[in-house]
């Protein structure tokens, strides 16, 4: 059963890499606790990111991570969110993001 999630991971993370600026991951994300909007990914960037206005983030998707990064380095650099099979985004104890508005 462990054998097949790893390799189910690694097929959803090699096509959210082959996808151009990482197509598969784009979209708007929401909180899947509150429902309100958390921050948008297009073309390599995160936009609107919720706590950080005016700041444009840039990402890239490592394995089944999704990296964040701050070109100023400020307090989101180099933060790291878990892409799940489901294309949730986890932040661990702080909860998920989601694509859908729950």
């Amino acid at each position: 059963m462990a054998h097949r999630r790893t390799i189910s991971a690694l097929l959803l993370a090699a096509a959210l890499t082959a996808c151009a600026g990482g197509g598969g991951i784009e979209g708007k994300y929401y909180n899947s606790k509150s429902g309100e909007f958390a921050m948008e990914l297009k073309d390599g960037k995160a936009i609107d990111v919720q706590g950080l206005e005016g700041v444009t983030l840039s990402y890239e998707v490592k394995g089944d991570s999704l990296v964040l990064r701050d070109p100023n380095g400020g307090p989101a650099d180099q933060m790291t969110l878990g892409i799940e099979s489901d294309g949730t985004l986890s932040f661990g104890p702080l909860g998920s993001l989601t694509k859908k508005r729950p």
